[in-house]
């Protein structure tokens, strides 16, 4: 992972002050016109308890909607990767921050079966009330995405699972080349916490060399789409920052909900129309993660490019995956 340094001490309320003022200017960027099917990435609804949920509105206003679940860490700007891809597939896609995250306030104690209940209140509040909606799960979202097939099953249209991270406490449901960093990072929380602190800190300091660090745990090919492209460049520093806009603990919460029991098993969830979407060169969600999650889910399509990899799986198929919910 990313090698600690010893950086100037910084507390977490100028660390947040600051991860405020750079995202500001990123996501200006992002959502200029010639960045096609982006609306809005600072949408906000107030839920009943007070709590906050952001969201990134993408794509044709008009068009059916399809909600998107990040990675883990990740934020809705995650999605603007694919926002053209949407509009030209008439898809309203809505991608939500989840707790901690981004412009979503924190809710302590919460389970990854949660998560339904908050994306009713953000389907209720754009006007779709208990209207049928798709569903993508992309790497860490793939919980949150089953979970609403567990939970509210009569809405979810269609789920597509994209480089989806499998349950870790399951046999043989394949390991990524991060999964022995999140292992020792939950057996040894206060040196994973002093660590993700060290590392939020440096991408504020030193932000190039963290966005470097963090792709090489990817494909060759992700790197060159996050990378080389500077609006892509723009969209995965913004998204790192609000990944981690809550502080070290925030990150820690959402890598234990990942890596613990999900609520449900995947075998035990009722029928639901269920794609399943792996690129062969993902290190990090392998393709043996792929075969699990069609091994498990009965009635499942199953997609594979054997020369995709995490971040390129979605971005090469978005429209073949998005065509999935016209």
């Amino acid at each position: 992972m990313i090698d600690p340094a010893s950086p100037s001490p910084i507390t977490r309320r100028t660390a947040l002050a600051a991860a405020a003022l750079a995202l500001a200017p990123i996501t200006r960027l992002l959502a200029r016109p010639q960045v096609r099917g982006v609306n809005s990435l600072e949408g906000r609804v107030r839920l009943a308890s007070g709590r906050c949920l952001g969201y990134a509105d993408l794509g044709d206003p008009g068009g059916p909607l399809v909600f998107y679940f990040h990675g883990t860490p990740g934020s809705r700007i995650e999605a603007s990767l694919i926002a053209g891809e949407a509009l030209d597939g008439g898809i309203r896609l809505v991608a939500i921050d989840r707790p901690g995250v981004g412009l979503s306030t924190s809710a302590p104690g919460r389970r990854v079966l949660d998560w339904p209940q908050d994306v009713q209140a953000v389907a209720s509040s754009l006007g779709y009330g208990d209207s049928p909606f798709g569903v993508i799960g992309v790497s860490g979202g793939a919980p949150y995405a089953l979970a609403c097939v567990c939970r509210i099953p009569q809405q979810v249209r269609h789920l597509a699972i994209c480089s989806g991270h499998t349950p870790m406490a399951e046999p043989n449901s394949g390991s990524g080349n991060q999964d022995e960093f999140i292992e020792f990072l939950l057996r040894r929380p206060r040196i994973g916490h002093a660590l993700l602190k060290t590392i939020i800190r440096r991408l504020h300091n030193q932000p190039e060399k963290v966005m470097e660090r963090v792709a090489s745990q990817a494909a060759a090919s992700d790197r060159q789409l996050l990378l080389c492209d500077p609006v892509n460049r723009a969209g995965f520093h913004a998204n790192l920052l609000a990944a981690t806009r809550g502080g070290a603990g925030e990150v820690m919460c959402a890598i234990r909900l990942l890596a613990g029991y999900w609520g449900f098993r995947l075998a035990e969830l009722p029928p639901a129309s269920i794609s399943i979407w792996q690129g062969g060169c993902d290190p990090i969600a392998p393709p043996a993660a792929g075969r699990y999650f069609h091994r498990q889910l009965a009635g499942s399509e199953y997609f594979f490019d054997p020369h995709a990899g995490h971040a390129t799986m979605l971005k090469w198929h978005a429209r073949e995956i998005l065509a999935r919910f016209v």
